[in-house]
C-alpha cells in the first residue's frame, strides 16, 4: 500500500501514526480538561450520599422522605437544564424556518 509513496510521506505517515507515546499525550490532555468536570460531578454525588447517611440516623421516614426529595430534585434540574441547553437551539431553528418561509 505504501509503495507509491516517497520516503518523506513515508516519514510524515509514520510520524502521524497511532503509537504509545501519542496515545499518552492524548490521555493526558484529555485528563487536563475532563479532569475538573469528573471532580465535580464525583463531589456533587459524594455529597448527596453523605446527606442521605446524616439524615438516615434521624430515622427511616426521614431518610425515605430525603431520598424522595434529593431524586426528585435530580431529576427536575436535569431536565430544566436540558430545555435550557435546547432552547437557544430551537430559537435558531425558528428564525431560520421564519426567515425562509418553510415549515417543519
Amino acid at each position: 500500500m505504501d509503495e507509491g509513496l516517497s520516503v518523506q510521506e513515508r516519514e510524515e505517515r509514520k510520524d502521524k501514526s497511532l503509537t504509545w507515546g501519542v496515545l499518552g499525550q492524548e490521555m493526558k490532555r484529555l485528563c487536563y480538561i475532563a479532569g475538573p468536570m469528573f471532580a465535580v460531578m464525583l463531589s456533587e454525588y459524594v455529597l448527596q450520599v453523605i446527606s442521605l447517611t446524616m439524615v438516615g440516623h434521624l430515622g427511616e421516614l426521614y431518610l425515605s422522605s430525603s431520598a424522595i426529595a434529593l431524586s426528585l430534585c435530580g431529576v427536575t434540574g436535569l431536565s430544566f437544564l436540558a430545555i435550557c441547553a435546547a432552547a437557544p437551539d430551537l430559537a435558531g431553528k425558528e428564525e431560520s424556518i421564519t426567515a425562509h418561509g418553510t415549515t417543519l
